[in-house]
């Protein structure tokens, strides 16, 4: 059994493929670039391919985990296997996996709040007293449905920047896991303060993940 860790990218217009249609992208993926992906026994065998922590739809990504399973080693990887992927995916290293994907405990995202009126800096200490309220609240969807949670509680760090006239960008370490917080949330958070804060247009990415001492998982 020969176990292989991949990391990928997951960007531009590839932000708009659903996890399910990921999933499959890959396994076709695997198929033309001839890349023995092991199956699992009985009438139905599945490949055993997963991929840690499924990402928003829309939220780009420059970290994702894939976790594959082979029937026989197969060098360079990412250089068979990235021609077949479409335009936005792209597989950026490839090792033997070291920790279980449990260990995942931290992620480092950005979200970008775009505003039309080009005032974006003026609006930068607003946002940081909001991320620095205790507590607060948003609404997250889970498997019974709507809760609320508070971000408070599972945003270890954050920081409030004005890179461009337009744009206001939080970047901020937040728990992937029990629970687990997406750069949604945090977006969300704004726009429920209302008022000059929110923005016209968000975009989200997933930065970086961590285990539970911060250091990079792998």
């Amino acid at each position: 059994m020969i176990k292989k860790r991949l990391r990928f990218e997951k960007t531009d217009r590839a932000k708009y493929i659903s996890h399910l249609d990921l999933m499959r992208t890959f396994q076709h993926s695997f198929i033309r670039a001839g890349i023995a992906i092991k199956h699992t026994e009985g009438f139905n065998p599945h490949p055993y391919i997963s991929i840690a922590l499924p990402l928003s739809l829309g939220c780009e990504s420059f970290c994702e985990v894939l976790d594959i399973e082979l029937d026989a080693e197969t060098p360079d990887i990412a250089g068979a296997l990235n021609p077949w992927l479409p335009e936005g995916i792209k597989i950026i290293s490839e090792a033997e996996p070291i920790s279980k994907v449990g260990m995942i405990k931290y992620v480092r995202c950005r979200v970008s709040l775009v505003y039309d009126d080009a005032r974006a800096a003026d609006r930068v200490e607003a946002l940081r007293t909001l991320f620095a309220s205790k507590p607060l609240v948003v609404q997250k969807k889970t498997k019974r449905g709507m809760a609320d949670i508070d971000l408070a509680e599972n945003i270890s760090e954050v920081q409030v920047t004005s890179p461009a006239d337009n744009i206001a960008q939080i970047e901020a370490v937040i728990s992937a896991a029990e629970p687990a917080i997406n750069p949604t949330n945090l977006a969300d958070a704004v726009k429920n303060a209302g008022g000059e804060l929110t923005p016209d247009f968000v975009s989200c990415a997933r930065l970086e993940i961590y285990d539970k001492n911060m250091k990079i998982f792998a």
